[in-house]
């Protein structure tokens, strides 16, 4: 093989490194998830996707995934954005719940080297990373300015003794629905250092979040866009905002929320609704937040998987 030719492929690839063996989980469960029951009228249940717990959490000592499939935990594990794993899907393939114990002491990177080497001998997965040119967007200050709020001052935490750390709410079991507002979407209640999500059957979305960094705003962008989204306002304070846009022709953003399946007494299924008059995405970056998404051209890292199990082997 000629050197130019060998030169091209080590610029194409990047090779994987091989985490420690010796960092694992205590103990780890790994099932194939149970689908979500129906609720009255035919309604598809919500269900909670993703991974929750470990170092820094209420719960530093247990680390839990539910209807994680096989590209969610590799996103976990190596710390990856949607767009760097090509076949990220949350209906892909099998999803898996799982349960494990963590070390005492370990660190986040740790915990991830575990998830790691737990993807490596129960799903068998191995993998390689290639550099793909793609589009890319730098979050830029508009020529109106800046629109969002910048978050008050927080109250100072309650002195050592003045009452025990809040008690974290439960992921599982009915919760009360939020009110309606009238422009359709839920009227979700305001919190400090938070964020809510609403997204519409119309394919109209609702972003609140409160104490927001650029770096914050920028990977929930980035994540919304699939593609790598930098900073480059020159902002550092804190933000608090309301996002509302369509997500209407988003690679992976699209479709309601949940899906009508059936109909009581067998009639006929209700019409869809009309589609949502919000502005796109990059409209209301512009209009609500006072922002602006440059386009441009970018060199991405690309997660590649070579081979995985669909099946885990036997806890």
């Amino acid at each position: 093989m000629k050197p130019a030719i060998l030169g091209f492929l080590a610029s194409r690839l990047v090779c994987a490194q091989v985490p420690d063996p010796t960092v694992t989980f205590e103990v780890a469960s790994v099932k194939v998830s149970e689908p979500p029951p129906a609720a009255s009228g035919g309604m598809r249940m919500a269900m909670r996707i993703g991974c929750s717990g470990g170092p820094g959490t209420p719960s530093p000592g247990q680390y839990t995934c539910s209807n994680a499939n096989v590209t969610v935990l590799i996103r976990e594990a190596y710390n990856l954005k949607n767009y760097q794993v090509p076949n990220f899907s949350v209906t892909d393939g099998n999803r898996y719940d799982i349960a494990a114990k963590i070390p005492a002491g370990s660190t986040r990177e740790q915990v991830r080297t575990m998830l790691q080497n737990l993807l490596s001998e129960r799903f068998k997965l191995t993998y390689h990373f290639e550099k793909k040119e793609m589009q890319v967007y730098d979050l830029v200050v508009g020529k109106n300015g800046v629109k969002m709020k910048p978050s008050p001052p927080q109250d100072p935490p309650p002195a050592a003794g003045a009452g025990g750390p809040a008690t974290p709410r439960p992921l599982d079991g009915p919760r009360p629905s939020p009110p309606m507002g009238t422009d359709g979407f839920p009227v979700m209640p305001v919190r400090r250092n938070s964020s809510s999500i609403s997204m519409m059957g119309n394919g109209g979305t609702r972003v609140s979040t409160t104490d927001s960094t650029l770096a914050q705003i920028t990977m929930f962008l980035s994540n919304t866009l699939g593609r790598p989204v930098t900073d480059s306002t020159g902002l550092t304070g804190k933000y608090d905002y309301v996002l509302t846009y369509s997500r209407e022709g988003m690679e992976g953003m699209g479709g309601p929320g949940m899906t009508v399946t059936a109909v009581p007494g067998g009639g006929p299924l209700p019409p869809p609704p009309p589609p949502s008059d919000a502005p796109t995405i990059f409209a209301a970056v512009q209009e609500q937040l006072g922002l602006k998404l440059e386009q441009k051209k970018g060199s991405v890292d690309i997660f590649i998987i070579d081979h995985v199990e669909k099946n885990p082997s036997e806890n």
